[in-house]
């Protein structure tokens, strides 16, 4: 897999026509620590410049080494390789990473993603800032119902040494999907097929903007803004039977707004090793701000990260989901998808409460010099429920468990490829950042 394509400026790069590789470049330190702050942006480029073209002479040599200068060689590009990141990492540089492959997830069947993850600083003299990054995939799907497509996007902005952040996920498909229902019963009733498909356009954007106070905590304010519209001539008997779905299925439109509360340790928030996350949302959804429906939501999550070693980490996952109101279909907590209990159908289990609990390992591979590869892997395992009153949420417990594979496409930023289970679906999910 190539790590990341990168734009060189000529006027950058040394001529390095006579170099040799094992001696020449001895100036480019691999170890973090040693390596520079750059006052200018512009010298930061050209030791990304003389990183590359180093790994481009030593690539060069390696095509007439014999077999006792290749191991040395081959040691060295990899030392330069991972070097790159840490180097753009410490002078905040932006990087750019392009993606695309083909996954499989219960909701839509067959699909082909590609996009990429844009990650960079917002203000370069602040070394403490954490890195912010865009993530933008078009997919393109071919399911039950035919072809499909969509756009997913995330965004993590970090400001002011950290002490303003925003957050926002958009979501947009043309595409189908199975619905059994509310509840847990109607989700157990029958298993996927013709009978529960129904073709759909969906858009989902979630936003929160928040600033820290003296005491620690983040406060702020949140958006969320639901659109869902079914095709009228594919509505399935499983939908045209449900309550819910013939009350809610002409008023399409859920606009939201609230605030957040959080505290947060974590010591990169979007791939943690250390520390701690509670965040409380409550989200009011009413006509007076252009709602079609009259409710509120409340978002109770706490996640807890220990590192047993380097790269060797134990992530835990607890959510509660409460909602009360006119709450529509698709608005419901639900459990399931890429990011909650993987493995389970994404809304195949909905109603007005739900609750999870997930225990994660996550194991990144050593290379020859024992530093940290960009390869790893991980297990996890959940259970949850949902319910139509919070004193009857562990009543009917639903599980996952899986395996997933992890490569570190920018520093601290991995590319996710996982395989769920579940008693009643099984999903391959390809997506970036962590699932928490």
């Amino acid at each position: 897999m190539i790590k990341r394509i990168y734009l060189l400026f000529l006027t950058f790069t040394p001529n390095l026509a006579n170099a040799d590789p094992l001696t020449e470049y001895q100036y480019l330190p691999t170890d973090v620590a040693e390596m520079p702050f750059f006052a200018t942006e512009k010298q930061a480029l050209q030791r990304t410049a003389e990183y590359n073209h180093a790994i481009a002479v030593i690539d060069d040599a390696l095509d007439d080494c014999v077999t006792e200068e290749c191991e040395s060689l081959n040691q060295r590009q990899s030392d330069l390789v991972y070097a790159i990141d840490d180097h753009q990492e410490k002078n905040g540089e932006s990087i750019t990473s392009l993606l695309g492959g083909p996954a499989y997830t219960p909701e839509v069947g067959l699909m082909v993603a590609a996009g990429g993850l844009f990650s960079f600083s917002t203000n370069r003299e602040e070394q403490e800032l954490q890195r912010s990054s865009v993530s933008l995939f078009a997919v393109g799907t071919q399911g039950d119902a035919g072809v499909g497509y969509g756009i997913r996007s995330k965004q993590n902005l970090f400001f002011d040494n950290n002490d303003t952040r925003f957050t926002g996920t958009l979501t947009f498909s043309d595409d189908a999907e199975h619905y059994w229902g509310v509840g847990y019963e109607q989700g157990k009733a029958q298993d996927i097929s013709d009978d529960t498909l129904m073709r759909n356009t969906s858009l989902t954007y979630d936003a929160n903007l928040s600033f820290k106070n003296d005491y620690g905590f983040y406060f702020g304010p949140a958006l969320r803004l639901r659109y869902y519209q079914a095709d009228e001539g594919s509505i399935p008997l499983t939908a045209q039977q449900d309550d819910n779905f013939n009350e809610f299925k002409d008023k399409p439109l859920s606009v939201g707004i609230g605030v957040t509360l959080n505290y947060d340790t974590r010591d990169v928030t979007v791939n943690a090793w250390d520390g701690q996350y509670f965040n409380f949302e409550y989200i009011n959804y009413g006509s007076m701000i252009g709602s079609n429906n009259d409710y509120q939501k409340v978002l109770l999550d706490y996640r807890y990260y220990h590192s047993l070693n380097p790269g060797r980490v134990i992530a835990v996952y607890n959510a509660l989901q409460w909602s009360e109101g006119d709450v529509p279909f698709y608005d419901m907590p639900t459990l399931g998808g890429s990011f909650s209990l993987r493995g389970l159908y994404a809304g195949r289990f909905r109603d007005n409460n739900a609750i999870e609990h997930t225990v994660e390992y996550r194991h990144t591979f050593l290379r020859d010099n024992g530093n940290l590869s960009a390869h790893g892997m991980t297990v996890w395992g959940g259970i949850g429920s949902v319910a139509g009153d919070d004193t009857s949420l562990y009543d009917n417990l639903l599980y996952s468990y899986g395996v997933g594979y992890r490569y570190e496409l920018q520093p601290r930023m991995n590319v996710r490829i996982d395989l769920g289970f579940s008693a009643d679906d099984s999903g391959f999910f390809l997506t970036f950042t962590e699932a928490f």
